[in-house]
């Protein structure tokens, strides 16, 4: 994302679209066809991060990337990454046979902390099985804060936001799977696990993002569609109730965008301060299952969260400390981010360029899924 049109995300991340999209009930039947699909299980960092294995080059040289839906541009740590304390891989292009030179002009992707430094290169890019031949992507040379790349459990971060091709610093990687013809229908679909099931015996708590079509597996019931505005990913929403009660969120409608890079939901400072209110947002613990359901009306449906989906719990020394995922965005619209993707497993539909539609469904986790 652009500097200056951002706003707070986790590592980096930051998010632009302003426009309103019309608001309708569309479904759609969608199957897994693994003939034509392609899955990359993800890593769960602590519910803040979802991250999978990509390899670029010839032969593949491995990378960790953090899938992002709200960005469109894939970056990696290049070999001219200044020397020093460095834990992650560096693209070696020298190594790479299938290597093609940019034009040399260095670029910057602006984030909410700084602009990430770098140049474009091009290289066969392996995703799931999928290869994509002259893949463009950002050789990084400098982030905006090393320590948060240090500290890090990914090494890049790929973009999956659809854009036109005069509008990214490089192709997105999405584009050119359309372009190529490596998929057969022109949807991924994204399940979020819970990191609480990480750490369970037989948990399944890392994710997945499917290519090509859904893992019918994931979810239960069936997607409700919203058209979106454009490439933006950018649809409507009305109405938030905070238990029983209508808040007036959104009466006249919100605009919104649903962003796995994000790791909270974000709002509009007045807004999120009367949802925080409404729920008496704890600083601990204590009577959190007691806490409203937080429903959000999108499409005529209404799309609930529980205390478990929007309130974070983490272990800080010997305490637990507990806080709520309703984050001041600073921004006139909303981002449904990993809470929201979590509780709904998530369709990003392109089949009809001209009438793009993003589909929600409860999610299905492990122990519910057989």
């Amino acid at each position: 994302m652009r500097e200056g049109m951002g706003s707070l995300k986790f590592l980096f991340l930051s998010l632009v679209f302003h426009a309103l999209a019309v608001q309708a009930i569309v479904r759609i039947n969608l199957t897994m066809d693994t003939t034509s699909t392609s899955s990359v299980m993800l890593h769960n960092s602590y519910d803040n991060a979802y991250y999978g294995e990509i390899q670029i080059g010839s032969p593949g040289q491995k990378f960790k990337v953090f899938f992002d839906t709200g960005s469109a541009d894939l970056w990696i740590p290049s070999n001219n990454w200044p020397a020093g304390r460095f834990p992650h891989p560096k693209y070696n292009s020298s190594a790479s046979s299938t290597y093609k030179r940019g034009n040399g002009k260095m670029v910057d992707i602006g984030y909410f902390t700084g602009s990430l430094k770098g140049f474009v290169s091009s290289d066969t890019v392996e995703i799931g099985g999928i290869a994509l031949t002259g893949q463009s992507f950002v050789e990084a040379t400098k982030a905006p804060s090393d320590d948060q790349i240090l500290k890090a459990r990914f090494d890049g971060i790929l973009g999956l936001r659809l854009i036109s091709p005069t509008e990214g610093i490089s192709s997105p990687v999405w584009n050119t799977m359309i372009k190529q013809g490596k998929v057969k229908t022109k949807v991924f679909s994204i399940w979020l696990g819970r990191y609480s099931d990480s750490a369970k015996k037989g948990g399944d708590g890392g994710g997945e993002i499917t290519f090509g079509g859904i893992n019918t597996r994931r979810f239960t019931g069936t997607h409700t569609y919203v058209p979106v505005e454009g490439n933006k990913n950018l649809l409507s929403m009305y109405n938030i109730l905070v238990g029983k009660k209508d808040t007036k969120i959104c009466s006249t409608g919100c605009k919104a965008i649903v962003d796995s890079g994000t790791s909270n939901i974000l709002g509009p400072t007045e807004l999120i301060a009367k949802i925080n209110e409404g729920i008496l947002a704890p600083r601990g613990c204590m009577g959190m299952s007691k806490l409203p359901v937080v429903t959000f009306t999108i499409a005529g449906k209404l799309f609930p969260l529980k205390p478990s989906d929007y309130i974070r719990q983490e272990k800080i020394g010997r305490e637990d400390v507990c806080t709520t995922t309703f984050v001041d965005g600073g921004n006139s619209y909303w981002i449904l981010g990993q809470p929201f993707m979590r509780a709904f497993h998530t369709v990003f539909d392109y089949q009809n360029p001209s009438s793009v539609k993003v589909g929600f469904a409860k999610s299905v986790f492990k122990k519910q899924m057989y």
